[in-house]
Parts: structure tokens; sequence; C-alpha cells
């Protein structure tokens, strides 16, 4: 973990004194990825798990549908970039230039618009308690956000256990992170969950709708473009899930618990 933070010299004021301490500070970097050797995103994150939040995004946002239409990637390490070889309509890329917007997330990156909508909420049973015991327990798991309160955590939680977990200085890299990870190891998505510790916004829950995700769970709020999202594709959202609450945003009169 040593790699994924610095001591920074700083002045600290505490109970009317200041003094010169050193403290753990996240690091940040700025990496790049590149689609058929064109430059894709330039994301700000933490050096770790570079590979996967690449790929996340790249499913997180609908450009990649399948493993199949990856053919190959180069990571570079010491400049911080990787290069995708991917087998995929000219379109895909065309339209996330020219309906993404601007995220607000670390690095301002783009986020694909998505279309249609869903008839219904899935047929999913929640446990209110496991779903605050899970929460607790991720809570307690991020000990880079213990050491430096600079990053964001996210998990997929399939069957009441935490499958996978990565931090980030950004929330939407965090996501990403993981859903790389899910994705490298084949793990289907359409029966987990999203559960994080930031704010749940509009690019979040579109995340969620490209990879069927069907419920979000936050420790934090969530906007009224999420809620209204979460509506029209059908996700059950929760948020400031902690202690012994939390706030469900969508599908109330159709959650099963």
């Amino acid at each position: 973990m040593n790699e994924l933070k610095t001591q920074q010299k700083i002045k600290r004021y505490k109970n009317g004194n200041f003094e010169i301490v050193t403290d753990p500070v996240v690091k940040e970097v700025s990496f790049r990825i590149f689609v058929n050797y064109k430059r894709l995103v330039s994301i700000a994150c933490m050096p770790e798990n570079l590979q996967e939040l690449a790929i996340g995004f790249l499913f997180s946002e609908g450009l990649l549908l399948d493993m199949k239409e990856l053919i190959s990637s180069k990571m570079n390490f010491d400049e911080l970039y990787i290069d995708f070889q991917l087998q995929i309509p000219e379109d895909r890329i065309t339209s996330f230039f020219e309906t993404g917007e601007k995220t607000s997330g670390c690095g301002s990156t783009l986020s694909a618009a998505i279309s249609g909508s869903c008839d219904k909420f899935p047929k999913i049973k929640l446990d209110a308690e496991k779903i605050l015991l899970q929460m607790r327990q991720f809570q307690q798991d991020s000990a880079l956000f213990k050491e430096t309160g600079g990053v964001h955590s996210a998990g997929i939680v399939i069957a009441d256990k935490l499958i996978f977990s990565a931090d980030d200085i950004g929330r939407h890299n965090a996501v990403d992170k993981v859903v790389g990870m899910a994705v490298q190891n084949g793990v289907s998505l359409q029966n987990s969950y999203l559960i994080c510790s930031g704010r749940i916004s509009s690019e979040i829950v579109k995340k969620c709708v490209r990879l069927d995700i069907p419920v979000i769970v936050s420790q934090s709020a969530a906007t009224s473009e999420a809620i209204r999202l979460g509506l029209k594709y059908k996700v059950f959202i929760i948020g400031f899930a902690r202690g012994k609450r939390f706030n469900l945003y969508t599908g109330f009169d159709k959650a099963i618990f």
C-alpha cells in the first residue's frame, strides 16, 4: 500500500495550537486509455488496478459488450497508458464522443448517453438487515480511507458476499475497477448489487443500467437525476445506508423485503 500514498509535511491546527507534522496523502496520477491507437480518455486516478479500471470503463460506458470484442491490450506502466485493440463498430466510439457528457467525478471524463426504458423492476429479494450489515463491514474494510481519508470505495455483492472491492480517488473509478474485476473473471452482474461510499449520481446509474446491475447501495445520497433514471430503467436505489437505516428512493412499491 506504500505506493498508493505519500507522506506530506503539513501545518496542523489543533486545540488552539499549530504544529508541523507529516500526514499520509493518497497518490494521484493521470491514466490514459487508447482504443485502436486513438486516445479515448484521460482519467485522474490512483495507480492501482489500472487494467481493471480501463476494462471496467469500456464495459460500463457501453464501448465493449463482450470480452470477445477485446482482441489485445498493451499496458505501459512507465508512461501510465493502456492501448486496446477492439473489434467493435466504429459508431460505438463515435456515439461515445457525440453523446457523452462530462462527469461529476475526478478528472471529469466523458460518460455516454443511454436510451430506451424498462418495463418493470426485477424480481429480487432485498434483505434490509443484511444490506446494513454488509455496509457496516464494507465501511470498515478500506484501510486506505482510514489512513488518508482521500478515497472512495466500491464493491460487488453477490448472494450477500462481497466478491470484489476497490478504492480510488474517484467514485466512478472505484465502480469501474470492480466492474473490470468481475468482467475479467467472467462473473455475471445481473444478480449482484453495487455497494459504494460516494454520492449516487446519474452517471453511476447509467453504468449500472448498461451492466444490468439491478441494485445500488450507498452510504451517501442520491441526486434527482439518478432517481429519475432509476425509475425509468427500473434500478433499485438505496442511499444513506448507515447504522440502522437507509432510504429506498426507487421501486419501494415493488421491492420485496
